[in-house]
């Protein structure tokens, strides 16, 4: 998920002149709303069409699907291998999409980033893959086993690079989620390539891949899912009716900062941040880049590293006068032995005192403005009077206007001091 206070920001300019990967912005209908120099000059479509308009009919159906997806768990990205129509001809694209939000997490649109498979056989680098599509891989030889793993695929399979290197993976640790991939895996040649969904032998845990043929065998890139797995043998810190008796929204998250526990309010106020809710196993994280909950993750990596409690208020606007107001607390979890074992996330809703704060602050500043109006209306034509004071000369007053004339001066003045004298403790309050 990507954040932005308008969609016309989002124009990256190393993507913008890229001449191999296609960038592409569309609206929540599908349609191209804005795209890079080689997506207008390579392909059929053009501004406010229909992006499935340049798709064959399985791949209409995959962007369809992939779409729904997205909205459903839009912090999460979809990876999609799809034909496309450059010209007269039809090609393979992999492309990654994102939904973009504005900070409130009101939908805006989806943004992709795609590749033609068919660079490969030009001598495109595919290292720029993974800086662009944030994938990881394994290096295989002809039959398919490991001549080299990346460090972040050893951490997703759970496996140390000696357990790895020299295995098929397609027979020890990954298999694809549809069966009949296997078989076009087993068909693949020098020339081949092709998209696919993976989860691990020992669980669900799921991985967008993409199979493309080397010098040496074949390059396989993965990407997790957002789904992670939750190790069966963690023990949970709290019993269920315990956990439901502490108050508030919680989750408790372990050293690795998984959601080991978390009560039915946690789950609710997740699917209200994030617009999913956290899942046991899953990891405690937001997706919106510099977003306001970026302070709270800190935090509890703070609490994580020092073993001190954290406390932290935070406050979101969901509408031009409608907030809402949280006040957090975070503690370590420790075990019989003195060791943390996890941290303790407590979130009691305040939004209710906070908006009534806010409209105490409000009345404060109105009649704030109020104590104030006088000083500029009263001041004016008493600076006015003054001067007017100034100019009669009392010589040519007889002696009784004279009498009254000297106590008129010294009383206006004392008036235009307590005048002043008043803004002046007013104004401490700004």
């Amino acid at each position: 998920m990507i954040s932005a206070e308008k969609i016309e920001e989002l124009k990256p300019e190393v993507l913008m002149d890229s001449d191999h990967f296609y960038w592409v912005i569309l609206d929540v209908e599908g349609c191209i709303m804005n795209a890079n120099r080689i997506f207008f000059d390579s392909m059929v479509g053009s501004l406010n069409s229909d992006f499935k308009e340049i798709l064959n009919a399985e791949s209409k159906l995959k962007f369809s699907n992939s779409l729904d997806d997205l909205f459903s768990s839009p912090q999460e990205k979809q990876h999609l291998l799809l034909d496309l129509s450059l010209g007269d001809k039809a090609s393979n694209f992999c492309w990654e999409f994102s939904i973009i939000t504005d900070p409130n997490m009101d939908l805006l649109g989806v943004v992709g980033i795609g590749i033609n498979l068919s660079d490969l056989d030009r001598g495109f680098s595919w290292d720029k893959l993974k800086n662009v599509l944030e994938f990881s891989s394994l290096r295989l030889d002809p039959d398919f086993n490991v001549i080299d793993v990346e460090e972040n695929v050893c951490k997703w399979l759970g496996a140390s690079p000696e357990k790895i290197i020299g295995q098929n993976p397609f027979n020890t640790f990954l298999t694809p989620v549809e069966d009949r991939k296997m078989e076009k895996l087993k068909r693949l040649d020098s020339l081949s390539s092709t998209c696919l969904l993976l989860k691990r032998t020992t669980d669900d845990c799921q991985y967008s891949g993409l199979i493309l043929a080397a010098k040496d065998g074949f390059q396989l890139f993965l990407l997790p899912k957002m789904k992670e797995h939750f190790p069966s043998n963690i023990i949970k810190p709290f019993d269920e009716n315990l956990l439901m008796a502490i108050p508030g929204s919680v989750w408790i998250v372990d050293s690795e900062m998984r959601i080991l526990q978390q009560n039915k309010s946690g789950k609710n106020l997740s699917r209200s941040w994030k617009g999913k809710s956290f899942s046991e196993g899953s990891l405690f994280h937001f997706d919106v880049k510099n977003s306001v909950f970026g302070g709270l993750v800190e935090k509890v990596k703070s609490c994580q590293d020092s073993g001190q409690a954290e406390e932290l208020e935070l406050r979101l606007k969901f509408h031009p006068n409608d907030y809402g107001h949280w006040k957090i607390s975070i503690k370590p979890l420790n075990n019989n032995f003195g060791e943390r074992i996890a941290v303790l996330i407590q979130v009691i809703d305040i939004s209710s005192f906070g908006n009534k704060i806010r409209k105490v602050e409000f009345e404060n500043q109105k009649l704030k403005e109020l104590a104030l109006k006088p000083s500029h209306i009263l001041r004016s034509p008493l600076s006015s009077m003054l001067g007017l004071l100034d100019l009669i000369d009392p010589n040519q007053l007889d002696i009784e206007n004279q009498k009254y004339f000297s106590y008129l001066k010294p009383l206006a003045k004392e008036l235009d001091s307590v005048i002043r004298s008043n803004a002046k403790k007013m104004s401490v309050f700004d």
